[in-house]
């Protein structure tokens, strides 16, 4: 390929006038190394060419694609820009640079791309079907349904555009419409797996479960092995409290060869509700062994281990399942904190102190939280005899100074002022 570019360059420097044919032979070469994948060179090749004819929009627009295609887009941008200025109408280069856009990640400018072409051929729906899904990418879905409802009140039999429709009005929550838009794409294309999924999660959010699981039943009627709407199938049954049915069908899933934590929690639960425990408990398990952070799965499993004799492997998912509820010790110290301090701030002193011993059972390495219970008993609840064992409980923990200033009308360290605070009271208690 190298030897065959090199015979190019000669042929240039011998006859700088080229010929229509000799172009038409340079695209092909160009496209030929790309279809082998040889992008490299054919970058260096249409370079070579464009060094003779820097206006010719074909080569520009074949390094743009090379470019693109070896992940260079910033580069392919610039070269399918070059090729606008010499033919800004160009329908391929403006829908070429449009994908290199999206690739590229800037989604204003592929759309305002794309809007562009719509403009220059507005009866083509290939590019207002291609702009309504760069507005549905971003996540404008209701700029996308109107162009797409314009094209579906021009032609109501497209399955996509009907498909599409619904999944915009899906993705804003307007489920009758979803539901509209779904079923006359399921009429257009009955059967289609990815269509009827959605509109039975549509009926399931909007609790209409006798309708979800009916369209589960019309699918799984000529296809009873595809597992999705098999799992739907069962979680429709599991929600109208048909606990028997909805193991069946989860059961089927598991024995086509999934064995998801979806599945297998619910089949654990089916189990569950009908007190077979003994079949729940190894559901459970692999559903916690694929997302160990599952609060709600530990705690059955932990039960139905229990419930079916294996008492210590309960107790350990049961004390797990207290773990993942609970925050770190430090985290929730600080929560019962800020709490007391609010408690004390409107006039809830009682409260504070609970509060202030909670945190102090949930963070025992923080002595100053044994100054602040002092603290608020003499205080705020001006009971000092009962802030004093605090006070020394404090000064018995930090043998040095903490440094700290608290806001007491005094500005003085913990210690120190613990240290008043003993003598005092003691000497009160004396008299």
């Amino acid at each position: 390929m190298i030897k065959s570019i090199l015979i190019i360059a000669i042929l240039l420097l011998m006859f700088p006038g080229i010929s229509g044919a000799q172009q038409q032979d340079d695209t092909r070469q160009i496209k030929s190394m790309m279809e082998s994948c040889e992008f490299s060179q054919a970058i260096v090749l249409a370079d070579l060419l464009l060094s003779q004819d820097s206006t010719r929009t074909d080569l520009l627009l074949l390094k743009g694609q090379a470019l693109a295609a070896g992940f260079q887009f910033t580069e392919a941008i610039s070269a399918l820009l070059k090729a606008l200025r010499y033919d800004t109408t160009n329908i391929r280069i403006l829908n070429e640079l449009v994908e290199v856009y999206r690739q590229a990640g800037d989604q204003d400018k592929a759309i305002a791309t794309s809007r562009k072409i719509s403009l220059l051929v507005p009866d083509n729906a290939y590019f207002k079907i291609r702009l309504a899904n760069l507005y549905y990418a971003g996540e404008d879905y209701r700029e996308a349904a109107k162009i797409l409802t314009s094209l579906y009140r021009e032609d109501s039999a497209q399955f996509y555009v009907a498909r599409q429709l619904g999944n915009c009005y899906n993705e804003i929550k307007l489920s009758d419409s979803a539901i509209r838009y779904y079923r006359r794409a399921l009429r257009i294309l009955p059967y289609d797996p990815y269509v009827t999924g959605k509109l039975i999660n549509v009926f399931i959010r909007e609790d209409n479960i006798a309708m979800a699981l009916y369209w589960t039943q019309v699918y799984l009627a000529q296809d009873s092995a595809y597992i999705p709407i098999l799992k739907q199938s069962g979680y429709c049954y599991y929600l109208l409290i048909d606990f028997k049915s909805s193991s069946l069908q989860f059961s089927k899933c598991v024995n086509l060869g999934d064995s998801s934590k979806f599945t297998m929690k619910y089949l654990g639960l089916s189990y569950y509700k009908q007190e077979i425990y003994d079949a729940a408990a190894p559901c459970f398990r692999i559903a916690f062994d694929r997302d160990t952070t599952d609060a709600e799965v530990c705690f059955y499993y932990g039960v139905s281990s229990s419930r079916s004799g294996r008492l210590d492997t309960g107790l350990v998912y049961l004390e797990r399942t207290h773990r993942l509820l609970m925050p770190p010790g430090k985290f929730l110290s600080s929560l019962y904190l800020e709490l007391a301090d609010a408690n004390t701030a409107t006039g809830r002193p009682d409260t504070a102190i609970a509060l202030l011993q909670e945190a102090l059972e949930s963070n025992p390495g923080n002595n100053t939280l044994r100054f602040k219970i002092a603290y608020q008993y003499d205080y705020h609840l001006r009971k000092p005899y009962e802030g004093l064992p605090w006070y020394r409980e404090f000064l018995k923990n930090a043998p040095t100074p903490s440094g700290s200033e608290p806001d007491l009308p005094q500005i003085v360290s913990y210690s120190d002022y613990a240290k008043k605070r003993i003598n005092e009271i003691a000497g009160t208690r004396k008299k």
